[in-house]
């Protein structure tokens, strides 16, 4: 037996990994893999220090359209993974634009806006995600706290935890991080090629391996739900983007992500249908698309500014 102090025991290793992400991360895995590629601990550029960063998990998923040809759909999961020592609880509240929601659902590849009368309608309203998707369904949040202890053990108090803050901005960060990624492989078709869909549907997600709480205020009175699941919604200015902009982001228990999988599936046999029903119009925006990306010297738009909605 190691009795120095400053050397850490085996009993503590335990005691240290258990109250970290790491099993939880270790146990979310295999549930992904069954229907996702997924890769762990994937680097990304923060955007506001400009160095490498990694986060826990990227699963992508793959829909194809069409009997002919490599068109795909991929829902893409960005997660972090968090065993939180003591609840988080949000302030929940029924949102009266949530049919507007669909609008804060990201994307990134060809075609994510699509020809509508004289112009375009984004991907969400083209498939219209304002009658299915879970954004535009139920109640969101824009507040949360967790608890510790006073310095004296005398009381509990709320706080706004820097590991939450933390975490939320790092996924930001991420699907940002991929959406330029996306964008910047991608180039207009060679003469005589085939320009294919290929769209990235994104699902930032937080895990947390202990409670999570619902605050509602009612006739005055605090009120408390346990939950497996809340929508946060968070507004955020970043350094690549001209203003503040939404993001809304899942945050679920463990033991849901089985459902949220569930969810996540359903959305997606929606999308499909649409792309199957309405092949005519997605064919006819590639085509307008193409040509624009192919005059693009011409003009003071970027690759990125013709794919984008």
């Amino acid at each position: 037996m190691n009795n120095n102090k400053s050397f850490i025991s085996e009993k503590e290793i335990k005691d240290a990994i258990e109250k970290s992400g790491y099993l939880l991360e270790q146990r979310v895995a295999p549930i992904l893999e069954k229907k996702y590629f997924m890769q762990r601990n994937q680097a990304f550029l923060d955007s506001e220090t400009g160095k490498s960063r990694e986060y826990d998990i990227n699963a992508m998923g793959a829909i194809r359209l069409y009997k002919k040809g490599y068109n795909f759909i991929f829902p893409i999961l960005l997660c972090e993974c968090e065993n939180n020592a003591q609840p988080v609880v949000f302030f929940t509240e029924e949102s009266i634009i949530s049919f507007l929601h669909h609008y804060e659902v990201k994307v990134s590849g060809i075609p994510v806006k699509f020809l509508h009368k004289d112009g375009f309608i984004a991907l969400s309203e083209f498939t219209g995600m304002e009658n299915f998707h879970h954004y535009c369904k139920g109640p969101v949040a824009t507040q949360y706290c967790s608890f510790q202890l006073k310095k004296d053990k005398s009381s509990w108090i709320a706080i706004h935890t820097d590991i939450q803050h933390d975490t939320f901005n790092t996924l930001i960060k991420v699907l940002e991080y991929e959406i330029a990624k996306h964008y910047d492989g991608w180039a207009p078709p060679k003469q005589n090629e085939k320009e294919y869909i290929n769209i990235q549907i994104y699902y930032p997600l937080l895990i947390l391996q202990g409670q999570l709480y619902s605050a509602k205020l009612k006739n005055n009175r605090l009120k408390l739900t346990e939950i497996n699941h809340v929508q946060f919604r968070k507004q955020v200015s970043l350094p690549q983007k001209s203003g503040p902009e939404m993001y809304q982001i899942d945050v679920i228990t463990e033991k849901y992500l089985p459902y949220y999988l569930k969810i996540i599936d359903t959305e997606m046999k929606k999308v499909e249908k649409v792309f199957l029903k309405k092949k005519k119009v997605v064919t006819n925006t590639i085509n307008n698309i193409i040509e624009d990306a192919k005059k693009i010297k011409y003009k003071k738009k970027s690759l990125r500014e013709i794919l984008e909605f």
